[in-house]
């Protein structure tokens, strides 16, 4: 059984009679026979009742023009599809963190490039902190950014996964390491290593005024990774999302010391203009991803 038998049932069904649809689907009406008998052969059912002068689907036939009708839609729809795919080209400019860089934006890539061929991927990474900036600047048109507890207008985001934030500190033994190990951190005196700017910031800063302490910061860098790697050479302890430390090829050289409940979780979320979604290449990705 192939699409063409298919394809002749669904005629004869939709016809009920031989010698039109023998005319329209170009075949002879001993071929189109054989076609119809091949496939209840193959259903173990008969699928018309003909006499000399009628035919009629049966209640199976029915059921089975119904079911090959999908099916043929399907196979065009996927026929377009991969058309459409073959003919989509251009460039299409990617941002995210290191991080995300080899976790989730590595497996979108990696189903979108076989489906879109033609399409240039370029993929620039930086401090995560920056991606929603760089998509309403225009400078990138999708990004992997936290979800802001207050959206942008005229942003579309979409979520991707939540990750707790966690206090890291050194793992080997220094003054560091010393001074976070007790049942109560004095963090007027502990070293914190701090972002520059972004979500992390700005909710470790509202945790140490709900808990009404004076943060010692040691250092502001770009990034959380920048944060692992000052904590990993013991200079400070930090405020990370769980993701990241993962994915670090330091973590050897940090551990985990506190999980604070109360710091509220790292929504990771990929965004781009909104308006921009009328593009082909832009909404072809987009829709992988979700």
């Amino acid at each position: 059984m192939d699409l063409r038998t298919l394809e002749l049932f669904v005629s004869l069904a939709e016809t009920l009679h031989f010698s039109r649809t023998s005319e329209a689907m170009h075949v002879s009406p001993s071929a189109l026979s054989r076609h119809i008998q091949r496939l209840e052969t193959h259903l173990g059912t008969r699928l018309f009742a003909r006499d000399n002068r009628s035919v009629q689907l049966t209640q199976q036939g029915l059921q089975a023009y119904r079911r090959c009708q999908t099916i043929l839609s399907q196979w065009q729809q996927l026929q377009q599809q991969f058309a459409e795919q073959e003919a989509l080209s251009g460039q299409l400019r990617l941002y995210c963190s290191v991080t995300a860089a080899h976790t989730l934006m590595r497996q979108f890539i990696e189903r979108f490039r076989p489906s879109y061929p033609k399409v240039a991927l370029t993929v620039e990474t930086g401090d995560a902190a920056l991606a929603i900036e760089r998509v309403v600047g225009q400078q990138t048109d999708i990004a992997i950014a936290a979800l802001p507890d207050k959206l942008p207008d005229g942003v579309s985001f979409t979520e991707l996964m939540t990750s707790p934030l966690l206090f890291i500190r050194p793992s080997f033994d220094c003054d560091v390491r010393q001074q976070s190990s007790g049942t109560s951190v004095d963090w007027s005196s502990l070293p914190i290593i701090v972002a520059q700017m972004g979500l992390s910031r700005e909710r470790l800063f509202d945790w140490f005024a709900q808990h009404h302490e004076q943060p010692n910061v040691y250092a502001q860098v770009a990034g959380h990774e920048a944060i692992v790697a000052m904590v990993g050479l013991g200079l400070g302890v930090g405020l990370i999302p769980q993701v990241v430390l993962e994915q670090s090829s330091l973590r050897e050289q940090i551990e985990v010391f506190a999980t604070p409940a109360d710091i509220p979780p790292y929504r990771v979320s990929m965004c781009c203009l909104q308006r921009r979604l009328q593009d082909p290449v832009l909404a072809a990705f987009w829709q992988l991803t979700n």
